[in-house]
């Protein structure tokens, strides 16, 4: 009979706990539709906008881990295809595999590519890159204490801002991928710190290309993103996971 009752307390508690995370999601919801029509009436709807570039985020470490050769997906995208806009990444792990040694070939050589294409660039640079695991430590920086850390990311960035600052085929500094926002396999969040590397790439940059950070376009507002970089970039998905429901809703 205890043995019984206790499983009864444990299975009403879980039930508990179950309804309330559906409350919390339907008041959500219903906040945001609120928040969305009430904007709608009072601001009008958003212009469409008059000039849209289209491009291509490219990733060395997913067409790799494909097993694709990366290099003939990046040149197809180039030269067969005609893509003028990229997003590439300066991938932590891949650039300095060692504490203080780098290796910038692959990067510089998607440059150089980009540059004989006339096409521009992004480049995302931070510890936080596009795909998973999207914060790409190399192996030698992930047992480093958070101070640690941060300090050789700073160091990073400072070779990596100085060695393409005059390229002309970069046209936006990304600081970090969605930094704000709780997603991969990440040690720590910190908008102190994605301040001061802000800061810094803005020092080290004296040709003064525009900042980007970008946020989650479904699970967040962007106003923290707005208030740190000179441009904001969002996500747009068509189909967003739900743990609450176990599906996805469009």
């Amino acid at each position: 009979m205890i043995k019984w009752r206790r499983k009864a307390k444990i299975k009403t508690k879980k039930e508990m706990n179950k309804k309330m995370e559906y409350f919390l999601l339907g008041f959500l919801i219903i906040l945001s539709v609120i928040f969305i029509l009430a904007g709608f009436f009072l601001l009008g709807s958003a212009k469409p906008a008059e000039n849209i570039s289209w491009g291509v985020n490219f990733s060395q470490i997913q067409s790799q881990a494909l097993g694709l050769d990366w290099k003939e997906n990046y040149l197809a995208l180039l030269e067969e295809m005609n893509v003028k806009n990229f997003k590439l990444s300066a991938y932590w792990g891949l650039i300095e595999p060692e504490k203080d040694n780098y290796n910038f070939d692959d990067l510089d050589w998607q440059l150089e590519q980009a540059k004989k294409n006339n096409a521009k660039v992004i480049l995302v640079v931070g510890m936080k890159a596009p795909r998973w695991p999207e914060c790409h430590l190399p192996q030698w920086a992930k047992g480093l204490s958070k101070k640690e850390q941060q300090e050789s990311i700073l160091s990073m960035l400072k070779e990596v801002v100085s060695r393409y600052r005059n390229s002309n085929t970069i046209t936006v500094w990304q600081v970090e991928n969605e930094p704000l926002f709780p997603f991969g396999e990440c040690p720590w969040i910190d908008k102190g710190f994605l301040k001061k590397e802000i800061d810094l790439v803005k020092e080290i940059d004296y040709t003064e290309k525009p900042v980007m950070i970008t946020d989650s376009g479904e699970g967040s507002f962007w106003f923290a993103a707005a208030q740190l970089g000179n441009i904001v970039g969002t996500t747009m998905y068509r189909k967003v996971w739900f743990d609450e429901f176990e599906r996805y809703f469009a």
